[in-house]
């Protein structure tokens, strides 16, 4: 009998589970809750060799798995079954499914299938290490500006390319926002995504997200858009860059009400060494009325882009399949780059002293304009995060 080859899944493969993930969770609505036993070390859940649980929360326990047909790690997100007769989770889970299986992004964690299994549905996932921007912003204080425009440059460029695929996420905040230890960016959590083409009633529409970041529109109940995206980003980085919200209040209401009709104090208010310009991006980007907002996230990303400009940050090439490349993601990380631009700036430095010494030196000869200036800056290397595993 001819041995069975398992291959690498496609989007087309992981739309098709997706879609019977749909009618199988129907049919779970209907049957009784299967007896419900946790995974342990060393078990096995169909091909998935458990190593050890790294995460819990109200969708269920994240382990870390191997796959051990494909011989790589990934991230195991076990939901219990006697949640899928609960509606509002199965609306969850369909839609954390569907809006995953269309991205495909370096800056997106990537979902590999959706398995029916009896501990419950689980979805396999991309895994990564690092800690979430909450924890670095919780565990290292505010960020300095250049870390901000590196990590946010990252996440709007992952966020272009979901609404670019006609998805809206909903519910961008540190926590959602994984910064891994190769210094790259990924977004996780598309729970309460929302795709663009799909058919919402308007009853449908209530609030989703996070109060704390939530724009206006979403909290009147209307219509969300690619621009409430950029409000919770806005919001997101506000928190990054001062350590603090813009909108913090004792009652949801009050809080909705700061969102909606409360004018956020001024950033440099709060970090008095913010460089004005990176101010004005935070304040555009959660502007009340969307129309004054970015229109877009590659709008805001190139905002944040002209803002590591004037602070040095170094310019990009692009990659060989036409995407942009993070414009600073090595600049903090790579010691060799700082390493080689430190000889360059040196042997820069000393040539102009050279140069101007013997101008100066040799009689009749003009002297060089006194507005000629060395370029000597060079990037500062970024702290390390906090070392800590997570999805």
């Amino acid at each position: 009998m001819q041995q069975e080859t398992t291959v690498e899944p496609n989007k087309k493969d992981v739309m098709a589970k997706t879609i019977r993930l749909e009618e199988r969770l129907q049919q779970r609505r209907t049957e009784p809750p299967a007896p419900y036993a946790l995974p342990g070390a060393g078990s096995m859940l169909g091909n998935y060799l458990i190593i050890n649980q790294i995460g819990e929360g109200g969708m269920g326990m994240v382990y870390k798995a191997r796959d051990t047909v494909l011989d790589r790690i990934v991230a195991l997100k076990i939901l219990p079954p006697q949640l899928t007769q609960n509606t509002d989770f199965l609306h969850r889970i369909r839609t954390e499914a569907f809006a995953q299986a269309r991205l495909n992004h370096p800056n997106i964690v990537t979902l590999f299938s959706v398995q029916d299994l009896p501990a419950g549905f689980m979805l396999v996932m991309e895994y990564v290490e690092g800690q979430t921007l909450q924890q670095r912003i919780q565990n290292q204080g505010p960020l300095e500006s250049r870390e901000a425009i590196t990590i946010f440059e990252q996440t709007l460029q992952g966020v272009a390319y979901a609404h670019q695929m006609g998805v809206l996420h909903r519910d961008l905040k540190p926590d959602n926002i994984f910064l891994t230890h190769k210094g790259e960016v990924k977004i996780m959590d598309f729970g309460v995504a929302r795709l663009v083409d799909s058919k919402e009633s308007t009853q449908s529409r209530s609030m989703v997200g996070t109060l704390l970041y939530i724009s206006p529109e979403q909290i009147n109940g209307r219509d969300a858009d690619y621009r409430s995206d950029i409000y919770t980003l806005g919001i997101s980085l506000f928190e990054a860059v001062t350590g603090r919200l813009p909108f913090e209040r004792k009652t949801d209401y009050a809080l909705m009400h700061a969102h909606v009709l409360e004018t956020p104090p001024r950033p440099r208010n709060l970090k008095r060494d913010l460089p004005k310009d990176l101010e004005s991006a935070i304040l555009k980007a959660i502007e009340k009325e969307p129309e004054k907002r970015y229109q877009s996230a590659a709008e805001f990303r190139d905002s944040l882009l002209r803002h590591g400009d004037r602070l040095g940050m170094i310019s990009p090439a692009v990659n060989g399949d036409g995407r942009e490349p993070s414009r600073w993601r090595n600049s903090f990380s790579t010691s060799q780059r700082l390493l080689g631009g430190l000889r360059f700036d040196l042997l820069l430095v000393v040539a102009v002293v050279v140069l101007a010494l013997t101008l100066g030196l040799r009689p009749g000869q003009q002297r060089p304009p006194d507005d000629i200036e060395p370029v000597t800056h060079l990037t500062k290397k970024a702290k390390p995060a906090a070392a800590s595993t997570t999805i």
